[in-house]
């Protein structure tokens, strides 16, 4: 028992080190309607959702097949023939030799329930009738259930397959007719599809799919859990056939595993602070505000296992957690979640930078630019988005691209930087002209900034993954780089657009890649803090888009598999991070608001 015990450890051990993730190999396909007669539309429902193996129990009365769960169930207008052949005879004629559309293969699992030699002998009569059934190599009938003896395999026609008992060896010539290998799943182990299994108990589901492996035959459990995690744990165990009675939520399950698991393939190094401020009540001459749009816990620790348990923004020491709901609504849009830091007022959604009742509100660089401080924004979309429009525009309606735009005239924020707009008109821009505001349409020609400067780059509103390169760093170090100079301080806002997106489009790849881009301007802002000593680095989402959940993932491998529960915002809170002087500060559960009064104190100003 000792020895079994060490064996059992050894061989975990060695497939958590080295496995290659399954999921992104499974497809409807690998999907199996458990007892598909009972759902709502037989054969119809996991046809359309594609799967690749159907179930039918079947009972033989006066001559033909009936199909039913149990005899009280029998019913003369439920026959497999109705039910089940004429559909699969319909569907090739319709596709013209082919099950599916796309050349799927389907396997019909016929499970009789008693008197294997009669009901075959039925079966093999109306099969008769249904040559493009029999013929057609898209199509595997398996027998289960009560089965003949594996030496009369061979008194059956070829076209009939039958389901194999993992407890029984079968000769070369038996085995050729084994369509599959099916096991009782709560005879094998007692796991009951929450968590993961325990370590014997994964070495044996483990040994009976290798078995089956082995002789090149698929394998399905039933009787198994059926509910995501248990869907993950089959699947991470390589069981060929998941079966369900669950056909529209496996469908979705699996037709998104390629938009919920990514691999990341560019790991980074995260810098090393040094703390030497951090957390000191101080006064602070700079602040860098970090907004991740979308974003909480999930999206961090997303990113975090991606790149193999290292992420910038988990080494700040100060962390809270951030109520995001709106003056009008529980679940915030970006508008009044980034209002709520720019004015320290909550507005109703799709409001910018005015109250509920439309009054203009000053924002943070209006504030501080009467103490000659400078501010500059940065974002990785529109330049007229709610996010940073919020922080110099006064509009009730976040899609008014050129109003938005012009408002930045009469703001005092120094620089916007970000992708296309709508709202840059020829008439827009003339008006900066006149303004003497200076215009950029590449961030890669801009020279030194002497005044005001709007840059509006096309490959900001690229996704990383598209092409946008150091786009967001390269922008982040310029930006810095004329602010810093002035003596009396200033304000940055840098917006990581997309990572939003990804949570809209539930695409943890976008998502994941998007946040560690942003991330490693988080590093570049805790490296200045350090070295200036005077700069305090605040990082949140205004919201959290998605509703993600984390099912599986490899800190060691940088991988991670999720799922969302919508494609718009929810009401989770967000998760705020801060470094430098008064760091401490942004600890605990407060309102939104809060991060701009907890700004201004930072500064010493009193508003």
């Amino acid at each position: 028992m000792k020895i079994f015990k060490i064996w059992i450890a050894l061989a975990v051990g060695i497939w958590s080190q080295n496995h290659a993730q399954n999921y992104l190999n499974y497809r409807v396909s690998n999907a199996h309607s458990h007892n598909d007669y009972m759902q709502d539309v037989p054969f119809w429902d996991a046809y359309y959702a594609h799967f690749g193996s159907i179930e039918a129990d079947v009972f033989l009365v006066k001559g033909e097949l009936w199909v039913a769960h149990t005899e009280k169930d029998l019913s003369p207008d439920k026959t497999l023939e109705n039910m089940y052949l004429n559909n699969i005879s319909r569907q090739i004629k319709l596709n013209k030799g082919h099950i599916y559309k796309d050349n799927q293969k389907l396997q019909l699992l016929i499970d009789i329930k008693k008197d294997a030699k009669a009901s075959l002998a039925a079966l093999i009569t109306e099969l008769k009738k249904y040559p493009e059934i029999t013929g057609n190599p898209e199509i595997k009938i398996v027998i289960t259930g009560d089965r003949p003896k594996p030496e009369d395999f061979k008194s059956y026609p070829d076209y009939l397959y039958f389901d194999g008992n993992p407890d029984i060896t079968y000769t070369t010539d038996q085995l050729q007719r084994v369509g599959m290998f099916s096991s009782d799943f709560t005879d094998l182990v007692k796991w009951s599809g929450k968590g993961i299994p325990r370590d014997e108990e994964t070495a044996k589901i483990r040994n009976a799919v290798e078995k089956a492996h082995a002789q090149n035959k698929a394998v399905r459990f039933y009787g198994a859990p059926d509910f995501t995690n248990a869907w993950i744990n089959l699947m991470d165990l390589g069981v060929d056939y998941i079966n369900t009675d669950h056909i529209p939520d496996l469908k979705k399950f699996l037709n998104t595993i390629p938009k919920n698991f990514y691999k990341n393939s560019k790991e980074y190094s995260t810098y090393a602070p040094t703390y030497e401020t951090d957390g000191i009540h101080k006064k602070v001459k700079n602040v860098i505000l970090l907004i991740p749009d979308g974003t909480s816990l999930p999206q961090y620790y997303a990113a975090f296992t991606a790149n193999k348990g290292k992420l910038n923004v988990f080494n700040m020491k100060a962390t809270g957690l951030s109520k995001t709901s709106s003056y009008n609504a529980y679940i915030t849009d970006s508008a009044p979640g980034s209002t709520a830091f720019a004015t320290g007022v909550k507005t109703k959604n799709t409001f910018v930078g005015v109250d509920a009742a439309g009054n203009p509100l000053t924002q943070i660089p209006d504030i501080i630019a009467e103490k000659g401080m400078v501010s500059g924004l940065i974002s990785t979309g529109d330049v007229t988005d709610a996010t940073p429009a919020d922080f110099y525009a006064h509009s009730d309606n976040r899609n008014s691209s050129e109003p938005i735009l012009k408002d930045f005239i009469s703001s005092k924020t120094k620089i916007l930087i970000g992708g296309p707009s709508g709202g840059l008109t020829k008439e827009t821009e003339q008006k900066f002209k006149e303004a003497k505001i200076d215009i950029y349409h590449d961030l890669k020609s801009v020279g030194k900034m002497n005044g005001r400067t709007l840059v509006v780059d096309p490959l900001a509103s690229r996704r990383i993954t598209n092409g946008r390169g150091s786009w967001l760093a390269d922008a982040f170090d310029l930006t810095l780089n004329n602010l810093k100079s002035n003596e009396k301080g200033f304000f940055m806002m840098v917006e990581a657009s997309q990572t939003d997106g990804g949570g809209h489009s539930n695409n943890i790849g976008q998502l994941v890649t998007e946040l560690l881009d942003f991330d490693e301007v988080v590093g570049k802002a805790m490296k200045f803090a350090d070295e200036n000593k005077e700069t305090l680095v605040v990082v949140l989402g205004d919201h959290e888009t998605g509703g993600l959940s984390l099912l599986d993932g490899s800190l060691k491998e940088g991988w991670v598999f999720g799922n969302f529960s919508t494609n718009d915002h929810t009401s989770l809170p967000s998760s705020v991070f801060a470094y430098g002087p008064n760091s401490k500060e942004f600890t605990g559960f407060f309102e939104n608001t809060e991060i701009f009064n907890k700004i201004l104190a930072a500064y010493g100003i009193q508003k």
